[in-house]
């Protein structure tokens, strides 16, 4: 009993972990320019025969700091570029006119399914934003 008990432990602690058949691909840095602002891409990438499902909600979550303006704090499938794909991508746009280093954190949930299951799925990130001060205009001599 004990063996067996044993061997099932070392199964346990070597097996490989499931590998994710999907990624979230976000930036871990963006640069912006002061007053300029500029998007930040989220997508969505998933292995073939796997999709996110049509019939619940995606729901993405974004936090920034408080010099970072967003449009809305929280979309869902019909914000994406293409809301009818199977992984639907999202540029969101930020704006701020504070020069300096913050961040944007980031959490999207949906249903990832196969051909027979969908499972739930939740991935948490965060993006530094560094914004670089507006160029001075200099001025034009007569």
């Amino acid at each position: 009993m004990k063996a067996a008990l044993a061997f099932a432990l070392v199964l346990a602690v070597t097996a490989p972990a499931r590998a994710e058949r999907w990624e979230l691909k976000i930036p871990e840095r963006l640069e912006l320019v002061a007053g300029a602002g500029g998007p930040l891409p989220i997508n969505v990438s998933l292995d073939r025969g796997l999709r996110i499902s049509k019939d619940a909600a995606i729901i993405l979550d974004l936090a920034p700091d408080s010099a970072i303006g967003l449009k809305r704090r929280r979309l869902g499938r019909a914000d994406a570029v293409d809301p009818d794909a199977d992984a639907p991508r999202f540029s969101v746009a930020l704006r701020t006119d504070t020069a300096g280093d913050f961040s944007v954190k980031v959490r999207i949930r949906f249903w990832l399914c196969g051909s027979k299951v969908c499972r739930p799925v939740e991935a948490r990130r965060n993006v530094a934003i560094s914004v670089t001060a507006a160029p001075t205009p200099t001025p034009s001599g007569p």
